[in-house]
Parts: structure tokens; sequence; C-alpha cells
């Protein structure tokens, strides 16, 4: 089934409309508690509750951990729903997502150490993002973390079924917030039309997110209606694009730097990724990774940086971290994160070499070293 993609204004009867349609008897809701309260979401489902049986899983991890991942799966496997519904943040559109496909696999913590096949899960998932940033209501993989370390589940099976997005869900989030995700957004487009496994359909979704984003996004933070709803479908657009792509070193970085300095996501990301255009502009032909050589990873770069309306990777880099700052993100990862030189070092051996290997351009850790120190 190809995923249904939903905007709209009148959240409550659309996912009625489809719920109603899919004839449940049993619907289960996956959400966070915060905003479980803070955004009305029992009114919203109010005619789903009085119709169907229903229960909901809350109160776990913003980083989904295999504990809580336990968890979910025992609630589904006692409650036995026909429907998964997730409605929160990235790590919500997570966890319905591991759920789903995970309490169809009695070994899944082997499969997903060995990076094996899964079987599919027939539950319909719906997604419905609460923040206009991680586009994870249209991905097809979700990260969990064992024992602290980081592991991608990816299966075509996992894409959502219907993705539901209501900008006025996203209303009360914090300026900070709303900044962290734009940049997660904005990076996920970045990385996606420079990776190696880019495609002419990926290229598409992704520079169509990138000018959006360009355009709108200091806009948005003054809560402009019009810019907020572009921002919203960027956010989906760069969920399309690295749903085809995956990301690159940016995110290799930023899962330490997130979890271990507690920035937000879209920050720890955005700490590194104004430097891989430098990084990732090509000299030469001997460090390219991507296949398709020098000539197309240029031409790729350029097409970026027209894209930003700079010229050359410095400008493209400034330009980055000067929208930061524009924002109130600190744009400097050793200030951010208070690193010694050491720490840095840590967080660049640290990487996710999966996400690593999709970047254009070969990068060593003295490369990376020698652009990100800059005490």
């Amino acid at each position: 089934m190809k995923q249904k993609i939903i905007f709209t204004s009148n959240l409550k009867d659309k996912l009625f409309n489809i719920v109603t349609k899919l004839k449940p008897s049993k619907i289960l809701f996956v959400t966070a508690n915060k905003s479980f309260i803070k955004l009305n979401i029992k009114t919203l489902i109010e005619p789903i509750t009085n119709k169907y049986m229903s229960k909901r899983f809350f109160g776990f991890d913003n980083n989904p951990k295999l504990t809580d991942v336990n968890k979910g799966i025992k609630v589904l496997k006692g409650f036995q729903p026909d429907i998964i519904i997730s409605i929160g943040g990235g790590s919500v559109m997570d966890m319905g997502k591991l759920i789903n496909i995970l309490s169809q696999n009695p070994m899944y913590k082997d499969l997903i150490r060995n990076n094996s096949n899964f079987k599919i899960s027939k539950i319909p998932l719906i997604a419905i993002p609460t923040t206009s940033g991680t586009g994870s209501e249209s991905t097809s993989f979700s990260v969990i973390y064992i024992n602290n370390k980081k592991y991608s589940v990816s299966d075509m099976s996992m894409l959502p079924d219907y993705a539901l997005i209501d900008i006025s869900l996203s209303s009360t989030m914090s300026k900070k917030l709303r900044a962290s995700s734009a940049f997660d957004a904005f990076s996920q487009s970045i990385e996606s039309y420079w990776s190696i496994n880019s495609t002419k359909a990926s290229q598409i979704l992704s520079i169509k997110a990138i000018k959006l984003i360009h355009t709108n996004l200091i806009k948005s933070l003054n809560n402009d209606k019009s810019a907020r709803t572009a921002m919203a479908k960027a956010a989906n657009l760069s969920g399309q694009a690295i749903n085809i792509t995956k990301t690159t070193a940016p995110h290799a970085l930023s899962y330490r730097i997130s979890t271990k300095y507690g920035l937000q996501h879209g920050h720890a990301v955005a700490l590194t990724l104004g430097k891989f255009f430098i990084l990732n502009y090509p000299e030469h032909d001997m460090n390219i990774s991507d296949r398709r050589g020098y000539k197309f990873v240029m031409s790729t770069m350029k097409s970026l940086f027209n894209a930003l309306g700079v010229k050359s990777p410095e400008e493209a880099s400034d330009y980055w971290y000067n929208l930061m700052k524009k924002t109130g993100l600190e744009p400097n990862i050793n200030i951010a994160c208070s690193l010694t030189k050491s720490d840095l070092l840590g967080i660049i051996r640290g990487v996710d070499p999966f996400r690593l290997k999709n970047n254009p351009i070969k990068v060593t850790d003295k490369d990376m070293l020698g652009v990100f120190w800059d005490k």
C-alpha cells in the first residue's frame, strides 16, 4: 500500500473518517505524555475512543530504548489492536513503527543487531506529527538504543499507511524547539540531496524542501501561518527524501551529541552540517565516495549553493551558522557542548559508520577535527 499523506485543518473529523473506513474493533494510541495533555489530544480522539475500544501507550524516553519498546510490545500483544495511531514528535513516530513491526518478530533483538529482514505487520499504522521537523511520519525506519548503543531498524513495511499533518498541533512548540525542528528538516533535505544514494526522485523532493525552508524558516518562527504551513510541507518532503536516501555524516555525528550533551536533535545535527559544505566540496577525484564521480558531486554541491543563494562552500557555511544564530541556536559545537579537544575527538570517533558511508566525500577523523575545532 502506498502511503497516503494528508494535510488538513480539520484533523478531528479526518482521522475519525479514516478510522471508520478501516472498521477496527480495538485501537492502540502511542503518544507522549506532555504533548497529550498540552495539545488536548484527548478531545481530538474522543469521537474514536467513544466508539471503539482503545488503549494508550506512553511514558517512554525521547530516544526509544529497548526496554521501552519491550513494554510497548507487551501492551500491544496483550491488547491486540486492529489499528495503531501514533500522535507526537519523532520519537513517538519511531515507537509506533517499532512496536508494530517488532511485535511480529520473536527474536527481534538479534534481528536488530544483525540488521536482518523482518516479518511484516498487517496492523495499519496512522502517524500524526505534532512537530515540523523529523518527517518521521513518512519514513520506513526508526532509531532504537540497546545498552546505550544506537541501532537503525529499517524495513519498507514500517512506512505508516497514513500520515496526517495539521500545523495547529505544532502551535504550542517553544521557539527554540521550532528552530531545532526546522534545522532537522533542513539538514535532512541537504543530506538527502548530496547523499551517495540520491536519485532524481529524491533530489526533486529534497530541493523542494530546501527552497521552502530557505524562504520560510525565519518567518515561521515569527508565527506567520503560511510560512508554518510551508515548513510542515518541507518537513514531510524531507522525510520522503531521506526515506529514499537515508542521512549522511552530520546525522551520524549528531546522535552522540544529543544523547551525551543533552541537545535537541535538530540543533545537534546543525552544529556540524555547516562545516560539511566545506568538507563535501570535492578538491579532486581521489576522495569521492559517490560512484557517479567528481563531476556529479561538484554539480550537486553547486546546485545546493544556488538554492541557498551562495556561491562557495565557505559562503554556504557562513550562511548556515548565521541562520542558526538568528534563530537563537548556538552555532559553535565547542561552545554549545562545552567541549575540550578530547571531547570533540570522542564525538568524531563515536560516529555511526552506517550513516557516514552515505557521505559523498570520504572524511577522516583528522578532516573533521580540523574544521570543527576552531577555538
